[in-house]
């Protein structure tokens, strides 16, 4: 996660697709982060079912 960018580290929004209103309005989703936060959350075994 931290390799997909230098400015929105600690974002959760950015990591996870999201837009807030403060955001430019030709702001982009990140799909590399938004897949990385994936992977992560995925390794870390927290999302599943117990």
């Amino acid at each position: 996660m931290l390799q997909c960018t230098q400015t929105h580290r600690g974002n959760i929004s950015f990591f996870l697709g999201g837009k807030q209103p403060s955001d430019d309005q030709k702001r982009t989703l990140n799909l590399e982060a938004v897949q990385a936060s994936i992977r992560f959350a995925i390794a870390t075994g927290r999302l599943e079912a117990t």
